[in-house]
């Protein structure tokens, strides 16, 4: 059941909703003050958020819940249709702490927050009795925005796991590109090939010539996909080292068929 609005009013002179302002109660929630948003735990008094992006936010209000209270933090209905989400704990019976929650941009637009609007309420509930164990947990008593405190060793391995999916797609992506600009170089190879060929089918060289010219082209191709894959593919344990090796390859026969050719003359 939700206390009502003569309920937190005595929360507030009972000193279980602290810092607070009289002014902010409604029906059966209290708006929240904002006091700072942290960014890579970071503190800053206004944040751009893109979409997708998220912001935790730290309230000017704290609690001290009895063993039989829980509090609740909740979005307000008008940030709801700006397009933000926010995710918050359940505050247990016993927990005394600054109260903090995580906003999320989940629409099309950029929206710019700052700590002289409102965010987020909360609500207080009755618990049907008072509670054994009250909470007394890695986030007692937090008064700054301390990340995963204690969690921090425990989530490490998860944490890590998801930034290396993250280099992932980006390989991945850096390699659909590399394979793309390589098929047009390999095109353009052939094009050119071609067009060599044909004409010098019509004019007077020799074979050698034809060949080393031909091996010379395929070369500078070789060597021009190698250098796309190097300049996209960031994952050196994925870059193909042979095209780059084969072009270097042919370049050298071309040059040494042509100085062979040039001597013989």
């Amino acid at each position: 059941m939700y206390l009502s609005d003569t309920k937190i009013q005595e929360l507030i002179d009972s000193e279980v909703l602290l810092h607070a302002d009289a002014s902010n109660i409604g029906q059966v929630t209290y708006d929240l003050r904002t006091d700072g948003f942290y960014i890579n735990e970071n503190k800053q008094s206004e944040v751009e958020l893109g979409p997708g992006d998220s912001t935790f936010v730290s309230c000017v209000e704290c609690v001290a819940l009895p063993n039989n209270l829980t509090a609740s933090v909740l979005l307000r209905n008008s940030r709801i249709r700006q397009g933000l989400s926010l995710d918050a704990p359940l505050y247990f019976p016993g927990h005394g702490t600054r109260l903090f929650y995580r906003v999320t941009n989940v629409s099309g637009n950029t929206i710019t927050l700052d700590t002289s609007k409102g965010i987020a309420q909360v609500a207080f509930q009755r618990v049907d009795g008072m509670v054994a164990h009250p909470y007394h947990g890695a986030f007692s008593d937090e008064l700054n925005f301390n990340g995963l405190a204690d969690y921090s060793d425990v989530y490490a391995g998860e944490l890590k796991k998801v930034e290396n999916k993250k280099e992932e797609i980006v390989n991945i992506e850096s390699r659909i590109y590399g394979n793309v600009l390589a098929l047009f170089a390999i095109f353009a190879a052939i094009f050119t090939l071609v067009n060599v060929n044909a004409g010098g089918l019509s004019s007077n060289i020799t074979t050698v010539n034809f060949v080393a010219l031909d091996l010379l082209i395929i070369g500078g191709f070789l060597v021009l996909a190698s250098a796309i894959e190097a300049f996209l593919v960031k994952d050196k344990d994925k870059k193909a080292y042979l095209p780059l090796a084969l072009g270097i390859v042919c370049i050298g026969v071309a040059v040494y068929l042509a100085l062979h050719q040039a001597a013989c003359a």
